[in-house]
């Protein structure tokens, strides 16, 4: 029951995460699922702490509202400070088995570098892109700790989602005509773990949403229209990715009941 409990509430809180932030850039509700098997670890802790900070300032820059980012950048800065203390030449014990993890840490010390250099100089739109590809390699850090086929799933999808949302916005059609490609691939390998007649219908809406984004830089729509295509796209993914997670956590606690 407690194992309930606490599955229960991390998936509860992911949901509520989820749709608090519908424009975030980053997808931090991954890291959160990434961390949910030991959440209280120091390396859980920080990393999210890192990742909350990063998807802070990508969906600031994102709204481009104001006329500087230095209190965003300045919280990216101090938590990736805390986190590179730590663990920049020793790994935590989940990355412990990690031959590359210094030179993960490095590469991501050096995107950090770029991503302050474009923000000090008001580079707004390249400075988003950069945190959009800096948290595509978040999930570089997991590998070691052992990642589930559906877990690579997840992370290869939320990957595509940013490169799909930086391509539109640089306006590159033919590798934005590839992603697209690509995104119907991944939603295929979502439907390999649906196994309800309503989260079918969700996928179907997905793979229509799919279409529509597919259509925009053809049709010339306005970036706020591109933004909110690509958003209610990504909204779709994550809603079925908590279906896909509760059905197989909460099957799973159903099964421990029966043994019990």
């Amino acid at each position: 029951m407690r194992q309930y409990n606490t599955k229960f509430i991390i998936i509860s809180l992911i949901a509520y995460f989820f749709m608090a932030n519908p424009l975030i850039a980053c997808d931090d509700t991954l890291v959160m699922l990434l961390t949910a098997k030991n959440p209280t670890s120091e390396f859980s802790k920080s990393i999210r702490s890192f990742m909350n900070s990063l998807t802070l300032l990508g969906s600031s820059l994102k709204a481009n509202l104001k006329d500087d980012y230095n209190t965003e950048l300045e919280s990216v800065l101090n938590s990736w400070l805390e986190f590179s203390k730590k663990y920049m030449t020793n790994p935590p014990e989940e990355a412990k088995n990690d031959k590359n993890w210094i030179s993960k840490m490095s590469s991501t010390a050096r995107k950090i570098g770029e991503i302050r250099k474009l923000v000090n100089n008001k580079q707004y739109l390249e400075a988003h892109n950069n945190v959009l590809e800096l948290s595509n390699t978040i999930g570089t850090f997991f590998e070691a700790a052992g990642i589930s086929e559906e877990k690579q799933v997840f992370i290869t999808t939320s990957a595509d989602l940013n490169d799909l949302q930086r391509l539109a916005e640089q306006k590159t059609i033919s590798e934005f005509n590839e992603k697209i490609t690509k995104i119907k691939s991944d939603l295929e390998e979502f439907k390999k773990y649906i196994k309800l007649e309503e989260d079918l219908s969700v996928a179907s809406n997905t793979a229509l949403l799919i279409e529509s984004v597919s259509q925009v830089l053809v049709k010339n729509e306005s970036p706020e229209e591109i933004d909110n295509s690509i958003t209610k796209l990504r909204t779709s993914f994550e809603e079925l990715r908590s279906r896909i997670l509760m059905q197989e956590w909460f099957s799973t606690d159903e099964a421990q009941v029966e043994r019990e």
